[in-house]
Protein backbone atom coordinates (compact mmCIF):
# COMPACT_ATOMS: atom_id res chain seq x y z
CA UNK A 1 0.00 0.00 0.00
CA UNK A 2 1.55 3.29 -0.78
CA UNK A 3 0.87 6.38 1.29
CA UNK A 4 -1.81 8.92 -0.19
CA UNK A 5 -0.13 11.86 -2.45
CA UNK A 6 -0.60 15.05 -0.60
CA UNK A 7 -1.07 13.69 3.19
CA UNK A 8 1.13 15.58 5.12
CA UNK A 9 1.32 15.60 9.14
CA UNK A 10 1.01 19.45 9.72
CA UNK A 11 -0.43 22.45 8.49
CA UNK A 12 -1.12 26.01 9.44
CA UNK A 13 -4.54 26.77 11.74
CA UNK A 14 -5.18 30.04 10.23
CA UNK A 15 -7.86 30.41 12.44
CA UNK A 16 -5.48 29.86 15.86
CA UNK A 17 -1.67 31.17 14.39
CA UNK A 18 -2.85 34.33 13.48
CA UNK A 19 -1.63 37.80 14.60
CA UNK A 20 -3.70 39.49 16.79
CA UNK A 21 -5.07 42.76 15.02
CA UNK A 22 -6.40 45.97 16.43
CA UNK A 23 -6.80 46.39 20.38
CA UNK A 24 -10.16 46.62 22.41
CA UNK A 25 -12.08 49.32 23.11
CA UNK A 26 -11.44 51.45 25.76
CA UNK A 27 -14.04 53.61 28.03
CA UNK A 28 -11.62 56.59 27.96
CA UNK A 29 -10.22 56.22 31.55
CA UNK A 30 -6.46 56.22 32.31
CA UNK A 31 -5.78 51.90 33.47
CA UNK A 32 -4.12 51.95 36.35
CA UNK A 33 -0.11 51.32 36.38
CA UNK A 34 0.12 47.56 35.24
CA UNK A 35 2.83 44.68 34.13
CA UNK A 36 2.58 43.40 31.11
CA UNK A 37 3.10 40.13 30.16
CA UNK A 38 7.15 39.63 28.53
CA UNK A 39 8.06 38.09 25.39
CA UNK A 40 9.78 34.65 25.85
CA UNK A 41 13.26 35.07 25.41
CA UNK A 42 15.18 34.69 22.21
CA UNK A 43 15.61 30.91 21.53
CA UNK A 44 18.94 29.00 22.63
CA UNK A 45 20.84 27.59 20.46
CA UNK A 46 20.00 23.67 20.17
CA UNK A 47 20.43 21.48 23.16
CA UNK A 48 22.20 17.88 22.35
CA UNK A 49 19.55 17.00 24.65
CA UNK A 50 17.86 13.60 24.46
CA UNK A 51 14.33 13.55 22.56
CA UNK A 52 11.47 12.77 23.65
CA UNK A 53 8.58 12.01 21.54
CA UNK A 54 4.65 12.18 22.98
CA UNK A 55 2.62 11.38 20.72
CA UNK A 56 -1.48 11.72 21.03
CA UNK A 57 -2.89 8.45 19.71
CA UNK A 58 -6.47 9.87 19.29
CA UNK A 59 -5.35 12.73 16.88
CA UNK A 60 -3.37 10.48 14.99
CA UNK A 61 -6.01 7.84 14.94
CA UNK A 62 -8.61 10.56 13.76
CA UNK A 63 -6.40 11.71 10.65
CA UNK A 64 -5.28 8.14 9.81
CA UNK A 65 -8.86 7.03 9.90
CA UNK A 66 -9.96 10.02 7.83
CA UNK A 67 -6.70 10.80 5.50
CA UNK A 68 -6.38 6.87 4.44
CA UNK A 69 -8.86 5.19 2.74
CA UNK A 70 -10.54 2.38 4.91
CA UNK A 71 -11.97 -0.01 1.42
CA UNK A 72 -7.87 -1.00 1.52
CA UNK A 73 -6.27 -4.05 3.94
CA UNK A 74 -6.25 -2.53 7.19
CA UNK A 75 -5.89 0.96 5.26
CA UNK A 76 -5.91 3.20 8.75
CA UNK A 77 -4.07 0.80 10.67
CA UNK A 78 -1.55 1.69 7.75
CA UNK A 79 -1.83 5.12 8.11
CA UNK A 80 -1.43 5.34 11.74
CA UNK A 81 1.94 3.76 11.40
CA UNK A 82 2.99 5.62 8.68
CA UNK A 83 2.26 8.65 10.28
CA UNK A 84 4.03 7.33 13.30
CA UNK A 85 7.21 6.62 11.56
CA UNK A 86 7.12 9.80 9.48
CA UNK A 87 7.05 12.13 13.21
CA UNK A 88 9.79 9.54 14.27
CA UNK A 89 11.85 10.55 10.85
CA UNK A 90 10.97 14.58 11.53
CA UNK A 91 11.82 14.89 15.14
CA UNK A 92 15.17 11.76 15.64
CA UNK A 93 13.67 10.60 18.84
CA UNK A 94 15.71 8.64 21.45
CA UNK A 95 11.80 8.00 23.35
CA UNK A 96 8.58 7.26 21.90
CA UNK A 97 5.48 7.62 24.01
CA UNK A 98 1.93 7.38 22.66
CA UNK A 99 -1.07 8.60 25.01
CA UNK A 100 -4.72 7.63 24.15
CA UNK A 101 -7.86 8.82 25.63
CA UNK A 102 -9.26 6.82 28.79
CA UNK A 103 -12.54 4.50 27.55
CA UNK A 104 -14.04 4.12 30.59
CA UNK A 105 -14.77 7.08 32.29
CA UNK A 106 -13.96 10.82 32.08
CA UNK A 107 -13.36 13.04 34.92
CA UNK A 108 -14.09 16.36 32.89
CA UNK A 109 -17.33 15.10 31.72
CA UNK A 110 -18.18 14.09 35.45
CA UNK A 111 -17.29 17.50 36.60
CA UNK A 112 -19.18 19.39 33.70
CA UNK A 113 -21.89 16.78 31.80
CA UNK A 114 -21.99 19.10 28.72
CA UNK A 115 -18.15 18.59 28.11
CA UNK A 116 -17.26 17.49 24.37
CA UNK A 117 -21.34 16.57 24.44
CA UNK A 118 -21.80 18.28 21.15
CA UNK A 119 -19.64 15.43 19.41
CA UNK A 120 -21.55 12.55 18.16
CA UNK A 121 -21.24 8.64 18.01
CA UNK A 122 -17.56 7.83 16.20
CA UNK A 123 -17.86 5.42 13.51
CA UNK A 124 -17.73 2.24 13.66
CA UNK A 125 -13.72 1.72 11.69
CA UNK A 126 -12.88 5.04 13.74
CA UNK A 127 -14.01 3.54 17.46
CA UNK A 128 -12.42 0.46 16.45
CA UNK A 129 -9.32 1.94 15.33
CA UNK A 130 -9.01 4.02 18.95
CA UNK A 131 -9.48 0.53 20.83
CA UNK A 132 -7.14 -1.19 18.68
CA UNK A 133 -4.28 0.78 18.39
CA UNK A 134 -2.98 0.94 22.10
CA UNK A 135 -2.74 -3.09 22.12
CA UNK A 136 -1.55 -3.06 18.84
CA UNK A 137 1.19 -0.71 19.37
CA UNK A 138 2.34 -2.18 22.48
CA UNK A 139 2.87 -5.80 20.66
CA UNK A 140 4.92 -3.97 18.04
CA UNK A 141 7.23 -2.88 21.51
CA UNK A 142 5.97 1.02 21.82
CA UNK A 143 5.11 2.15 25.11
CA UNK A 144 1.78 3.60 25.55
CA UNK A 145 0.00 5.37 28.10
CA UNK A 146 -3.71 5.71 29.25
CA UNK A 147 -4.98 6.43 32.23
CA UNK A 148 -8.61 5.70 33.79
CA UNK A 149 -10.63 8.90 33.58
CA UNK A 150 -8.17 11.06 31.98
CA UNK A 151 -7.05 11.97 28.11
CA UNK A 152 -4.52 11.97 25.79
CA UNK A 153 -3.79 15.49 26.51
CA UNK A 154 -2.90 14.55 30.50
CA UNK A 155 -0.25 12.15 28.93
CA UNK A 156 1.11 14.26 26.64
CA UNK A 157 1.22 16.83 29.44
CA UNK A 158 2.62 14.68 31.96
CA UNK A 159 5.18 13.30 29.44
CA UNK A 160 6.43 16.61 29.08
CA UNK A 161 6.68 16.85 32.93
CA UNK A 162 8.97 13.94 33.28
CA UNK A 163 10.75 14.75 30.68
CA UNK A 164 12.11 18.09 31.63
CA UNK A 165 12.88 16.99 34.94
CA UNK A 166 15.14 14.67 33.63
CA UNK A 167 16.92 17.08 31.79
CA UNK A 168 15.40 15.75 28.42
CA UNK A 169 13.41 18.01 25.58
CA UNK A 170 10.18 16.95 24.61
CA UNK A 171 7.69 16.87 21.16
CA UNK A 172 4.51 16.87 21.15
CA UNK A 173 2.38 15.66 18.59
CA UNK A 174 -0.99 16.42 18.54
CA UNK A 175 -3.77 18.56 16.86
CA UNK A 176 -4.82 19.91 19.90
CA UNK A 177 -4.71 23.39 20.68
CA UNK A 178 -4.39 22.92 24.72
CA UNK A 179 -1.44 21.69 23.91
CA UNK A 180 -0.16 25.11 23.53
CA UNK A 181 0.28 25.75 27.30
CA UNK A 182 2.93 23.51 27.66
CA UNK A 183 5.47 24.89 24.69
CA UNK A 184 8.68 25.90 26.69
CA UNK A 185 12.81 26.19 25.71
CA UNK A 186 12.32 22.89 26.03
CA UNK A 187 9.03 21.68 25.09
CA UNK A 188 7.68 21.97 21.23
CA UNK A 189 4.22 21.29 19.92
CA UNK A 190 3.74 19.86 16.45
CA UNK A 191 0.17 20.73 15.50
CA UNK A 192 -1.52 17.88 13.40
CA UNK A 193 -4.27 19.40 11.47
CA UNK A 194 -5.10 19.48 7.70
CA UNK A 195 -2.85 19.43 4.76
CA UNK A 196 0.07 21.80 4.45
CA UNK A 197 3.34 22.62 5.81
CA UNK A 198 4.40 21.76 9.49
CA UNK A 199 3.80 23.96 12.32
CA UNK A 200 6.09 23.86 15.19
CA UNK A 201 4.95 26.07 18.33
CA UNK A 202 7.81 27.43 20.25
CA UNK A 203 7.37 30.24 22.69
CA UNK A 204 8.33 32.75 20.30
CA UNK A 205 5.73 31.33 17.98
CA UNK A 206 3.09 31.32 20.09
CA UNK A 207 3.91 35.07 21.08
CA UNK A 208 4.48 36.14 17.70
CA UNK A 209 0.87 34.60 16.57
CA UNK A 210 -1.30 35.13 19.87
CA UNK A 211 0.49 37.42 22.21
CA UNK A 212 0.33 35.54 25.63
CA UNK A 213 2.94 33.39 27.04
CA UNK A 214 2.58 29.62 27.69
CA UNK A 215 1.76 29.84 31.22
CA UNK A 216 -0.86 32.06 29.96
CA UNK A 217 -2.56 30.56 27.66
CA UNK A 218 -5.06 27.93 29.84
CA UNK A 219 -6.60 31.82 30.89
CA UNK A 220 -6.53 32.79 27.32
CA UNK A 221 -8.27 29.98 26.26
CA UNK A 222 -10.96 29.80 29.65
CA UNK A 223 -11.91 33.57 28.26
CA UNK A 224 -11.96 33.00 24.46
CA UNK A 225 -13.99 29.47 24.89
CA UNK A 226 -13.25 26.44 22.89
CA UNK A 227 -16.20 25.01 20.71
CA UNK A 228 -15.09 21.89 19.88
CA UNK A 229 -14.79 20.62 23.38
CA UNK A 230 -18.28 22.26 23.87
CA UNK A 231 -17.08 25.44 26.89
CA UNK A 232 -18.25 28.67 25.68
CA UNK A 233 -16.10 31.56 27.02
CA UNK A 234 -17.32 34.66 28.34
CA UNK A 235 -19.55 36.39 26.83
CA UNK A 236 -18.07 38.83 24.25
CA UNK A 237 -14.50 38.67 24.95
CA UNK A 238 -12.93 36.59 21.89
CA UNK A 239 -9.52 35.83 21.00
CA UNK A 240 -8.55 39.94 20.57
CA UNK A 241 -9.77 40.96 23.22
CA UNK A 242 -8.53 38.35 25.90
CA UNK A 243 -4.91 38.90 23.80
CA UNK A 244 -5.41 42.71 24.63
CA UNK A 245 -6.28 42.03 28.07
CA UNK A 246 -2.87 39.69 28.59
CA UNK A 247 -0.84 42.35 27.14
CA UNK A 248 -1.45 44.64 29.88
CA UNK A 249 -2.24 41.92 32.84
CA UNK A 250 -0.28 38.82 33.26
CA UNK A 251 -2.89 36.81 35.03
CA UNK A 252 -6.90 37.24 34.89
CA UNK A 253 -6.59 37.31 38.70
CA UNK A 254 -4.42 40.64 38.28
CA UNK A 255 -6.63 42.32 36.01
CA UNK A 256 -9.90 41.80 38.47
CA UNK A 257 -7.99 42.93 41.34
CA UNK A 258 -7.64 46.37 39.30
CA UNK A 259 -11.58 46.65 38.23
CA UNK A 260 -10.99 50.24 36.79
CA UNK A 261 -8.31 49.24 34.40
CA UNK A 262 -9.94 46.23 33.82
CA UNK A 263 -12.85 48.25 32.41
CA UNK A 264 -10.67 50.73 30.58
CA UNK A 265 -8.80 47.46 28.39
CA UNK A 266 -12.04 45.37 27.39
CA UNK A 267 -14.76 48.38 27.82
CA UNK A 268 -16.55 49.53 30.59
CA UNK A 269 -19.60 46.65 29.68
CA UNK A 270 -17.24 43.73 28.75
CA UNK A 271 -14.63 44.48 31.66
CA UNK A 272 -17.46 44.56 34.04
CA UNK A 273 -18.92 41.07 32.55
CA UNK A 274 -15.63 39.54 33.81
CA UNK A 275 -15.68 41.07 36.91
CA UNK A 276 -19.41 39.51 38.07
CA UNK A 277 -17.95 36.34 36.34
CA UNK A 278 -15.17 35.60 38.15
CA UNK A 279 -17.42 36.69 41.38
CA UNK A 280 -20.06 34.03 40.82
CA UNK A 281 -19.54 30.65 42.31
CA UNK A 282 -20.85 29.53 38.94
CA UNK A 283 -18.06 31.48 37.19
CA UNK A 284 -17.39 30.82 33.44
CA UNK A 285 -13.67 31.73 32.91
CA UNK A 286 -12.81 29.10 36.66
CA UNK A 287 -14.97 26.28 35.21
CA UNK A 288 -13.10 26.69 31.67
CA UNK A 289 -9.75 26.97 33.42
CA UNK A 290 -10.70 23.93 35.68
CA UNK A 291 -11.54 21.89 32.59
CA UNK A 292 -8.57 23.23 30.14
CA UNK A 293 -5.77 22.41 32.75
CA UNK A 294 -4.07 19.54 31.72
CA UNK A 295 -2.64 17.15 34.65
CA UNK A 296 1.40 17.17 34.43
CA UNK A 297 1.43 14.01 36.95
CA UNK A 298 -0.02 11.19 35.48
CA UNK A 299 2.43 8.35 35.60
CA UNK A 300 4.92 8.43 32.50
CA UNK A 301 7.51 5.69 33.04
CA UNK A 302 10.53 7.73 30.68
CA UNK A 303 12.56 4.29 30.96
CA UNK A 304 10.15 2.55 29.26
CA UNK A 305 9.58 4.78 26.33
CA UNK A 306 13.24 4.49 25.57
CA UNK A 307 12.57 0.76 25.26
CA UNK A 308 12.96 -0.21 21.33
CA UNK A 309 11.98 -3.42 20.15
CA UNK A 310 14.11 -6.01 17.94
CA UNK A 311 13.54 -5.51 14.00
CA UNK A 312 12.33 -8.70 13.58
CA UNK A 313 9.74 -8.42 16.18
CA UNK A 314 8.26 -5.35 14.36
CA UNK A 315 8.58 -7.40 10.72
CA UNK A 316 6.82 -10.30 12.41
CA UNK A 317 3.84 -8.30 13.97
CA UNK A 318 3.68 -6.35 10.47
CA UNK A 319 3.89 -9.16 8.62
CA UNK A 320 1.35 -11.29 10.87
CA UNK A 321 -0.94 -7.95 10.03
CA UNK A 322 -0.81 -7.93 6.58
CA UNK A 323 1.78 -4.53 6.33
CA UNK A 324 4.53 -6.08 5.57
CA UNK A 325 5.09 -3.33 3.43
CA UNK A 326 5.79 -1.25 6.64
CA UNK A 327 8.85 -3.34 7.96
CA UNK A 328 11.61 -1.37 6.83
CA UNK A 329 10.00 2.24 7.59
CA UNK A 330 8.88 1.32 10.87
CA UNK A 331 12.01 -0.61 12.09
CA UNK A 332 14.30 2.13 11.42
CA UNK A 333 11.89 4.85 13.34
CA UNK A 334 10.94 2.23 16.13
CA UNK A 335 13.80 -0.42 16.52
CA UNK A 336 16.81 -1.13 18.52
CA UNK A 337 20.04 0.73 17.22
CA UNK A 338 23.27 -1.00 17.18
CA UNK A 339 25.72 0.57 19.10
CA UNK A 340 23.24 2.85 21.15
CA UNK A 341 23.80 2.71 24.99
CA UNK A 342 20.64 0.36 26.14
CA UNK A 343 18.12 1.73 28.40
CA UNK A 344 18.09 0.53 32.52
CA UNK A 345 16.84 -2.84 33.11
CA UNK A 346 13.71 -3.47 34.30
CA UNK A 347 14.13 -4.75 38.05
CA UNK A 348 13.09 -8.52 38.04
Amino acid sequence: MTEPRGLTLFDVDQDVLAPVHGAAPTSGLSPAPRTPAAAPPVTAPASTAPMLLAVDGDSLAHRAFHGYPADRSQGPVYGFLALLASLCDRVAVDAVVVGFDSREASVRRQRFPPYKGQRGDKASGLLALLLGMPDGLADLGVCVVTSEGWEADDVMASAAAVAESEGWRCTIATSDRDAFCLVSEDTTVLRMRGRGETVAVTPQRLWADLRVTSAQYVEYAALRGDVSDNLPGVPGIGPSRAAALFAEYPTVAAAVADPIGCRSVLGAALGQALLDDCARDASVFHRNVDLMTPRRDLHVDLEAAQRRPAANRISARLDAWGLGSLGGRLSAALAERPGAVPPPEEPL
